[in-house]
C-alpha cells in the first residue's frame, strides 16, 4: 500500500511587494544623488540605491523562482522516495530506506545567513541513521536546507514516524 503525502516549502507572499517597492525606491535614491551636489550625500545614496537594487533582484528571483512542493510517497518495501517540483517541474528526486531512518527530530534551520537570524519560526526536519550519531538533514537541495512552517514539518515528522512503525 502507497502512502503519500505532500508538503510546500515556507514561502511569503509578501515577495512580490518587497520586489515593487525595493525598485522604486532604488529609482528614488538613483534620482536623488545624480542631482545632488554634496559628494559625501552622493555616496551615501548611490550605496542606499545599489542595496535597493540588489535586493529588488534577489527578491524577483524569489518570485521566480516559486516555492518548492515535496511529494513523500513511501511503497510496500519500505522504500520512500522524495521528488521535489517547482512550479509543476520536476527538480529532484531522492530515495531513502525506511529501515536507515532510526530517530526523526524537528529542528530550527542551520544558521548560515542573516535571514535565519531574523526568522527563528522556520523548522526543518532531521534524522539519524542506524548505528551513526550524525544528524542528516531531510529536505535539502544542492546544499540547501528546505524551510518548513512549524505545522509542515510536524507532518513529515509524523508521516515518517508513521510509515515507519509499520515496517
Amino acid at each position: 500500500m502507497n502512502l503519500k503525502l505532500t508538503v510546500e516549502e515556507k514561502y511569503s507572499q509578501h515577495w512580490p511587494l518587497i520586489c515593487v517597492i525595493s525598485i522604486v525606491v532604488a529609482a528614488g535614491l538613483f534620482y536623488s544623488y545624480q542631482i545632488t551636489a554634496n559628494v559625501l550625500l552622493e555616496g551615501y545614496l548611490r550605496l542606499a540605491s545599489f542595496g535597493f537594487l540588489a535586493l529588488s533582484i534577489l527578491s524577483y528571483f524569489k518570485i521566480r523562482d516559486g516555492k518548492v512542493l515535496i511529494d513523500l510517497e513511501t511503497d510496500a518495501d519500505g522504500a520512500l522516495n522524495v521528488k521535489y517540483s517547482v512550479r509543476n517541474n520536476y527538480i529532484h528526486s531522492e530515495d531513502w530506506s525506511l529501515s536507515e531512518i532510526h530517530e526523526v527530530k524537528l529542528d530550527e534551520m542551520p544558521n548560515r545567513s542573516l535571514y535565519n537570524d531574523l526568522m527563528k519560526k522556520d523548522r526543518c526536519v532531521r534524522f539519524k541513521r542506524k548505528n551513526e550519531n550524525d544528524w542528516i538533514y531531510f529536505n535539502k537541495i544542492d546544499g540547501r536546507v528546505i524551510p518548513f512552517t512549524q505545522e509542515n514539518a510536524e507532518k513529515i515528522k509524523s508521516y515518517l514516524e508513521k510509515v515507519k512503525n509499520r515496517l
